[in-house]
C-alpha cells in the first residue's frame, strides 16, 4: 500500500506526521521523504546517521539504469525496534530536484511494488515540481492541514485539483494536525471531503521528530504517537476491508 502525505499550501507538519505514523505503523513500512524542497530527517530525527544515502543517490542510480528495487534497498536506513521500519532520506540540496523530476513515475511504481507499506511525504503541493505521479498513484492520499482559516483556505482549491488528478482512485482525505477553532465535522462539511483523523499538538514529541532534541523515551507515551498509532491501525483496517 502506498500512502502519500502532503499539505495544501502551508507547513502543518507533514514530515512530523509521517514519522509519527511510521514509528507506530502496525506493519512493515518504509517512510520516504519525497519533498522536492528537500529532506530534513538527516538533520533532525536521524541526526548522526550516515549522510550518504537517500533519494538523491537513488535517483543517480536509476538514471544509470540500475535495478530500482535493489538500489532502493541500498539507500534506506533501518530503524531500531521489533518491526521492520525503514526511512529513505530526502534530497540533500534543491539542485537535486532536476535529476529526480523525470523519475517520479518510476519511483511511484517501485513504491507500489515494495514489500510492506510505503508512506511518502511530498510536502507542499501545487508547484511546478510537485511529484504528480505519486499523487495520482497513491492508494491513499492524506492532505494535512491545521484546523485554522489560513490553512483551510489554502487547502480548498488544492483538493479540487488533486481530486481531478486522482481519476478513478479514492478521493483525497484530510488529516488535521495541531490546534485550531474548527472541528472535524465542520471541516468535512466546509471542504466536502472526509476528515480521517486529527493529530494533536505535542511540542515535546514534535521536537524529537523534527530536531532530534529531547527524550525519545517520551515518544512512546506521547499524545502524538498514541493518536498516530490509532490512525495507522484504522488506515490498514480500511484497506483490508
Amino acid at each position: 500500500m502506498l500512502i502519500v502525505l502532503c499539505s495544501g499550501g502551508h507547513s502543518p507538519g507533514v514530515t512530523t506526521a509521517g514519522l509519527a505514523l511510521t514509528l507506530t505503523w502496525p506493519r512493515e513500512v518504509l517512510f520516504a521523504e519525497c519533498d522536492p524542497a528537500g529532506g530534513s530527517v538527516l538533520s533532525g530525527y536521524l541526526v548522526g546517521h550516515p549522510q550518504d544515502r537517500g533519494l538523491g543517490e537513488w535517483a543517480v542510480q536509476l538514471r544509470r539504469g540500475a535495478d530500482a528495487t535493489a538500489t532502493l534497498a541500498e539507500q534506506v536506513l533501518q530503524l531500531n525496534g521489533p518491526e521492520n521500519r525503514r526511512i529513505l532520506p530526502g534530497l540533500a540540496t534543491p539542485s537535486q530536484v532536476s535529476s529526480v523530476q523525470p523519475l517520479w513515475s518510476d519511483i511511484a511504481e517501485t513504491f507500489a511494488a515494495t514489500a510492506g507499506d510505503v508512506i511518502a511525504d511530498i510536502g507542499r503541493i501545487g508547484g511546478a515540481d510537485t511529484p504528480v505521479p505519486l499523487l495520482a498513484g497513491a492508494d491513499q492520499l492524506l492532505v494535512i492541514a491545521q484546523p485554522t482559516l489560513r490553512d483551510l483556505s489554502a487547502l480548498a482549491p488544492r483538493l479540487a485539483e488533486v481530486t481531478a488528478v486522482r481519476g478513478h482512485r479514492p478521493s483525497p482525505r484530510v488529516l488535521l494536525a495541531g490546534d485550531g477553532p474548527y472541528g472535524r465535522g465542520e471541516v468535512a462539511r466546509t471542504l466536502g471531503a472526509e476528515v480521517t483523523g486529527h493529530l494533536p499538538r505535542d511540542p515535546k514529541a514534535a521536537a524529537v521528530l523534527t530536531h532530534g532534541a529531547g527524550s525519545e523515551r517520551y515518544l512512546s507515551r506521547s499524545l502524538l504517537l498514541r493518536a498516530a498509532r490509532s490512525l495507522g491501525t484504522k488506515l490498514c483496517e480500511q484497506v483490508a476491508a
